[in-house]
């Protein structure tokens, strides 16, 4: 393209159509001049031409970007959900084991309560996200490539959270060892079967040898003061796990991902009073960018967001479904170990 200005600035000087100088160099001195234009022009071309280049390679990063935090955090919120599930069977598992001892119930079939062992006492659930994306954007220092500061910002809130762990975490391990120290008694006998299959162990437990490891583990009061404080820390790391999720969430909503409704959405659809002529009245309400439900002697819990109508209560081990035949106005509630109640959202 500069050649072809220098070409018709250079025949418009030969047909002397540019003007006659005062002086023979005034010719040369308008050669120049026009030159150094030039030269000028094509360097602003070439600015703006590598400009468009630079912002397409930042658009196509940034979308590369976007796709694999996305992909991440949906395989995150798979994993959570996951935890989450077994974390409150874990739970429940371990307060059907600690009522077992309380009550001394020799009815309980000893196999039912290896099972408890297995799946509430010793079993740890523990929520782990993908992160390897963001971690990657930040270790680069690239994050001005993301446009979205809402994203930036769900994300940075994310990772310090998931960061910073639980920090009762460590009581409840510790808890869980000093419980295994604590069964060496009983836990041969009503150890899992599947473990002791797998490392090829040939001795088989008769059902008296497994009767008599129960009535060793009722007459443990060591372990049931551990089984009764490691309960109640699994209770807060189920919190802590569900908090998460929340945090989580709110980086899905700057994708639009499909099975959570928009927050705003959310509010205006499920806030309401709820009434059972069996039972007290409950409140969902909205404060600080969170659904809230109130009830039960005043007892109060956040919602976190599993998809477009079911919720958990953040502080209980409780659901809340909306996807009744009319969603906005029936709630179903449940309880892990408890039988579901419908709600009628009051109108009045």
């Amino acid at each position: 393209m500069i050649k072809f200005f220098r070409r018709i600035r250079y025949d418009l000087i030969e047909k002397n159509k540019t003007g006659k100088p005062a002086w023979p160099v005034g010719r040369y001195f308008k050669y120049a001049i026009g030159e150094i234009v030039l030269v000028v022009i094509g360097i602003v071309i070439a600015l703006q031409i590598n400009n468009s280049n630079e912002l397409r390679k930042e658009k196509d990063q940034e979308a590369i970007i976007l796709s694999d935090i996305k992909e991440d955090f949906i395989a995150t919120r798979l994993n959570f959900l996951e935890t989450i599930k077994n974390q409150e069977r874990a739970i429940l598992s371990s307060r059907d084991l600690i009522d077992a001892i309380e009550s001394q119930d020799y009815s309980i079939h000893p196999d039912i309560i290896r099972e408890y062992i297995r799946k509430g006492a010793f079993s740890h659930h523990q929520a782990v996200a993908i992160t390897g994306s963001y971690n990657a954007i930040i270790g680069s220092g690239k994050t001005s490539i993301l446009n979205n500061k809402e994203l930036l910002k769900a994300l940075a809130n994310f990772s310090s959270q998931y960061q910073a762990g639980f920090e009762d975490e460590t009581k409840s391990d510790n808890l869980l060892n000093l419980m295994m120290t604590t069964s060496k008694d009983f836990f041969s006998p009503l150890s899992d079967d599947g473990l002791r299959r797998s490392v090829a162990l040939k001795k088989r437990y008769s059902l008296q040898e497994k009767e008599i490891a129960v009535k060793s583990l009722y007459d443990n009061e060591s372990f049931l003061a551990y089984l009764l404080q490691r309960t109640r820390w699994e209770n807060e790391r189920a919190k802590h796990q569900k908090d998460l999720l929340k945090f989580l969430n709110k980086v899905l909503y700057q994708f639009n991902f499909s099975e959570l409704t928009p927050e705003k959405e959310v509010y205006s659809r499920y806030i309401g009073h709820y009434t059972n002529k069996d039972v007290e009245p409950i409140k969902i309400s909205y404060a600080d960018e969170s659904l809230y439900v109130t009830g039960w002697d005043g007892a109060k819990s956040e919602l976190v967001q599993l998809n477009n109508s079911l919720f958990y209560a953040i502080n209980w081990n409780q659901t809340l479904d909306f996807s009744g035949v009319d969603s906005t106005n029936i709630v179903l509630t449940q309880f892990i170990d408890k039988d579901p109640i419908e709600w009628e959202k009051d109108e009045n």
